[in-house]
């Protein structure tokens, strides 16, 4: 028996799944009740979906890199992302690259952080300085990497092949 309570406005309301009708109340109560239960049960069980938030920002830091690259990783700019059901927008804009940009990826990752492979690519032109923008269709494990925050854009550049910058896709602060 799953047994979920909620307060109602006199009553507590008792929902006995294993039987299928509300117990404790009178049947006028029961028939005002049961969609209400029924609703709210709905809500708590679709509510990760909307728990994700529709809008993003993210400010692009260089990328790690190693001693024999450091001198190319350079570059700053930020970003914005909008989440239309499964459909992520993405704009934003760059400079500072050490040479012209080659790519612009979205990837993920375990966590924030935490390098990833490339989920759908980005449009940047060959220039040092620019804008970043792009449609791209989630899946649902994507989906669920964006809402903790595990979703990147990186920027690759003629001298940073493997990535010049990158910024996380984050809720709004």
């Amino acid at each position: 028996m799953i047994s979920w309570r909620a307060l109602s406005s006199r009553a507590i309301i008792h929902l006995d799944v294993t039987r299928g009708f509300l117990k404790g109340m009178s049947r006028q109560r029961r028939l005002h009740g049961a969609p209400i239960a029924v609703a709210a049960i709905l809500v708590l069980a679709l509510s990760p979906a909307y728990c994700l938030a529709q809008s993003f920002q993210g400010e692009f830091d260089p990328c790690p890199f190693t001693p024999g690259i450091r001198t190319n990783v350079a570059g700053s700019g930020d970003f914005t992302a909008s989440l239309d059901g499964n459909t992520l927008t993405v704009t934003g804009r760059f400079s500072g690259l050490s040479s012209p940009a080659t790519a612009a990826q979205l990837r993920i990752g375990l966590a924030m952080g935490v390098p990833g492979p490339v989920i759908g690519e980005l449009r940047v032109r060959n220039e040092i300085s620019g804008t970043v923008t792009g449609r791209l269709r989630l899946s649902p494990e994507q989906l669920a990497a964006l809402g903790r925050s595990a979703i990147y854009i990186q920027i690759n550049s003629v001298k940073a092949p493997d990535g010049s910058i990158w910024g996380w896709l984050e809720s709004p602060h």
